[in-house]
């Protein structure tokens, strides 16, 4: 079984869906510290934070009537009202 360097432990993922899981943590906790990092430096307006998110929701429009496509929307939606609104 493989190794993680991050929890010390052995272990395989149980199956795809476990990959998928977190392969999507990963990119959103990347993609939230990017963001906010190049907000926090000033080399990323919110608006163009905003552009960010807005491209992200018009990219999923075409799932949004499927459960993942529609639950992914009310992520990205939440996660902007949230995590910048403050910043405005």
């Amino acid at each position: 079984m493989p190794f993680s360097p991050v929890t010390g432990r052995e272990g395989a993922m149980r199956d795809e869906s476990d990959q998928a899981m977190a392969t999507a943590l990963a990119g959103g906790a990347i993609a939230t510290a990017l963001l906010e990092t190049l907000i926090d430096t000033n080399a990323l307006t919110l608006d163009t934070a905003r552009m960010v998110f807005d491209r992200a929701i018009r990219g999923l429009a075409p799932l949004a009537e499927t459960a993942a496509g529609a639950k992914a929307l009310d992520v990205i939606v939440s996660f902007e009202r949230s995590k910048f609104a403050a910043r405005r």
